[in-house]
């Protein structure tokens, strides 16, 4: 069985990568002349000044400060901490829902003909959609009392849905040899065989970059966030964080086409040469797959 999983680890050096300030860059200003600097610093206290760390419990911050004032650094650790919550919170639901929706995958409309199986775009689908399991996620409640929660979580939720959308929809099955006994067989009708086990990976598929290039996920993200909420946010600081989860997704995601089989796709079909004694085996033709309805990648 192949699940998906991600290193948060990257998600925390994607988002600390941009160097977001505490406060704002587009909302600070440094006060101007030099009694307004000593007042600024003196008004903190010395003991106040630069005692603070953006890092605390061993967390990376995601913010860099604009000063060594002390509020600005407890400003760094309130917001590192925020976002790094939101952003794991947001990795969790995406391989929670997605650990539910593979199994619902199957291949259905396969051709067969000997022992060679073929599937145009479209052949591999899934009983289910990506984004309303992410939606049930437990792991959302304890998150969901804060403002706008809702269009974050949608926003991700949607976009990683699309992707793995464009994705599944255009796997193809070009002429494996998933049914060798199909080459000849014996009989008149070839019953149902499983497909020969095959990697994932090697069926072409023009949407694979949708999951596993991190700037394509995290533009269905920014694409599916609410206008308003892009226009209020400081330092356009909803960029960062789609990217730093689609940073770790991409990568999880890699990793599990990467390593993915598929397996129980049931083939069958007529053997129209079969004519004993004189002709006593033949080729499956023009064969078909049984759709499962899910578990052909698990």
């Amino acid at each position: 069985m192949s699940s998906v999983s991600f290193i948060k680890i990257l998600a925390d050096l994607s988002f600390a990568s941009h160097q977001h300030k505490m406060p704002p860059a587009d909302s600070w200003k440094k006060p101007q002349g030099s009694d307004a600097q000593d007042n600024y610093k003196k008004g903190v206290g010395d003991t106040n000044w630069g005692q603070g760390f953006p890092a605390a419990d061993g967390i990376m911050s995601y913010f860099a400060t604009q000063d060594m004032h002390k509020y600005h650094f407890d400003a760094a650790r309130t917001n590192t901490s925020n976002y790094k919550t939101f952003i794991g919170t947001m990795l969790d639901g995406i391989q929670y829902a997605f650990n539910l929706w593979r199994p619902t995958l199957y291949f259905k409309d396969i051709k067969v003909n000997g022992p060679c199986a073929v599937g145009s775009k479209g052949c591999l689908t899934s009983t289910m959609k990506f984004e309303d399991l992410f939606k049930t996620y437990p792991g959302h409640l304890q998150l969901a009392s804060g403002q706008f929660f809702n269009d974050w979580r949608d926003a991700v939720g949607k976009g990683v849905g699309k992707c793995l959308k464009n994705y599944i929809d255009s796997v193809m099955i070009t002429g494996f040899p998933w049914y060798p006994a199909f080459a000849a067989f014996p009989g008149p009708v070839a019953p149902p065989m499983p497909n020969v086990t095959w990697p994932l990976i090697a069926c072409p598929a023009t949407g694979l970059t949708d999951i596993t290039v991190p700037n394509n996920l995290k533009k269905a993200m920014i694409d599916a966030f609410s206008g308003s909420l892009k226009d209020k946010s400081n330092d356009k600081v909803y960029e960062s964080v789609f990217e730093a989860i689609a940073t770790a997704a991409a990568t999880g995601f890699l990793i599990w086409v990467s390593t993915q089989m598929i397996n129980l796709v049931m083939g069958t079909g007529n053997i129209p040469t079969f004519a004993p004694p004189f002709v006593p085996v033949g080729p499956v033709v023009n064969g078909q797959n049984i759709p499962s309805g899910g578990g052909n990648l698990i």
